[in-house]
């Protein structure tokens, strides 16, 4: 059932969205520090407001015609829909798709930029997401077979390993509307290469929004301002965790004045991109090189020490360096990255604190393009980045040999960053070394973080 929190005098009305410069060649060893920057550039948006039985979604369409405006002063070209039924769906996808396939085969790399994004009605169960297409109640009985499977039918729907970067932003909540037994069957997933996910909320968790047509949801309306405010420099990534943060603040802001104490909606994104991209139009351009111009004598100091922080594999040295560079160049360009890279460093010192591992997990002198570039990240609390490590580790791939003790170690920091996935499949490793107790517990852990493992796999009992 949709859930309404209503407050009289307040004014506050909220309601469940749903029920249910290019890379540089690096020799291996260098970090990377250049990131890619898309010229093609495109965009299908889905805005579905029209559901039974009192479940309309009333900031829907508003939602749509913000995010088509932002995107198109990035210079996308956006093809937008309201209130597709499940064909509408389908078709609009697979035309798209077509588009895309077309445009990326001739591509240069890091040269396309894909967005998805859809509001609406969602749900989960056995451990897949759905989209709810119009006119279909996400609460009835043909909800399940009629709506869209995030993964095989959206997902896939965009071509992969093509040069550039596809992000889905998906504004709907991620809650079984038949809850079995007490518990939902809802569950993280691992985003396809060369792609970005960015969930309003996390498994298990209801997106909410204000129920009038006025106002954007919560989660778009922090996409939006912070896509509005940004200066073309701060990569795509970051932006959504800083959008992430604001979705999270909104939220807590409106149930303090309701004085509820339901737990605040946050943002989740799941990243499988090689390299860095931004998302800039051409006049950001020609800002950026007029400011660097009035910036020349000062210039080289400050390439040189941002150089430093991009170079820095401890985290402690991390937050050291941006601090001194924060307050030695103040509202410079890199300001975003600044504190993005502050917090997610801070991230990384607590989990691997409690993983129990040492600063040399970092440090490690080998590995190819692909490897240094997940290390960088993974350095500023990337959680998904740690995953492909421990990966590469347990395959001797990406420039790496395989080591069993490794992929522990960047498996336990993974899971403590917040990856189900890893936690699981580090139970897993535990179990095959008879180490019983230690794989109950990272079974249980990622039960609790929203990993809901495969039948296929050999579960204890869950």
């Amino acid at each position: 059932m949709r859930r309404r929190l209503l407050q009289s005098g307040a004014g506050l009305a909220l309601a469940s969205l749903c029920l249910p410069k290019q890379a540089l060649a690096q020799r291996s060893g260098e970090p990377v520090v250049d990131a890619y920057v898309p010229r093609e550039k495109y965009a299908l948006l889905i805005g579905n407001r029209d559901y039974p039985n009192r479940k309309e979604i009333a900031p829907a369409h508003k939602n749509v015609n913000d995010i088509k405006d932002v995107l198109e002063y990035y210079e996308f070209k956006v093809k937008d829909h309201r209130d597709l039924d499940g064909p509408q769906m389908t078709r609009a996808l697979a035309e798209f798709s077509t588009m895309i396939r077309s445009i990326s085969e001739s591509a240069l790399p890091g040269g396309v930029a894909v967005v998805f994004y859809f509001c609406g009605h969602g749900f989960q169960t056995a451990g897949r997401n759905y989209l709810v297409p119009a006119r279909v109640d996400p609460a009835s009985e043909k909800a399940l077979s009629q709506s869209l499977r995030l993964n095989e039918d959206v997902l896939a729907a965009f071509p992969q390993h093509y040069p550039g970067i596809s992000v889905a932003l998906i504004d709907a909540c991620r809650t079984d509307p038949i809850i079995r037994k007490g518990v939902d069957d809802f569950n993280q997933i691992a985003a396809p290469e060369g792609m970005l996910v960015f969930f309003a909320t996390r498994a298990g968790r209801p997106a909410l929004a204000p129920i009038s047509p006025d106002r954007n949801t919560f989660f778009t309306g922090a996409v939006v301002d912070v896509l509005r405010d940004a200066n073309g420099v701060t990569p795509i990534d970051d932006l959504f965790q800083i959008a992430a943060n604001e979705c999270q603040s909104r939220v807590k802001a409106e149930f303090d004045k309701a004085k509820l104490t339901i737990p605040p909606q946050f943002p989740e994104s799941t990243t499988n991109l090689r390299g860095r991209f931004l998302i800039r139009n051409r006049q950001q351009e020609l800002d950026r090189s007029k400011r660097r111009t009035q910036l020349a004598q000062d210039l080289s100091k400050i390439e040189e020490r941002w150089r430093a922080i991009q170079d820095t594999l401890r985290p402690n040295r991390l937050i050291r360096l941006c601090e001194d560079f924060a307050r030695d160049f103040p509202n410079s360009e890199f300001d975003q990255q600044v504190k993005v890279s502050i917090s997610g460093a801070r991230q990384a010192i607590e989990s691997q604190r409690s993983a129990g591992l040492s600063g040399d997990l970092f440090e490690e002198a080998a590995g190819d393009k692909d490897y240094r570039d997940d290390l960088t990240k993974a350095l500023r609390g990337d959680k998904d980045a740690a995953h492909r490590i421990a990966i590469s580790y347990r395959t001797g791939g990406s420039g790496v040999v395989a080591n069993l003790r490794r992929t522990e170690q960047w498996l336990r920091f993974s899971a403590e960053l917040g990856n189900g996935i890893a936690s699981f499949e580090l139970s897993e490793l535990y179990n095959q070394s008879g180490q019983v107790g230690d794989a109950a517990r990272f079974e249980k852990k990622a039960l609790d973080l929203g990993y809901r493992p495969p039948p296929r796999l050999g579960t204890r009992g869950y």
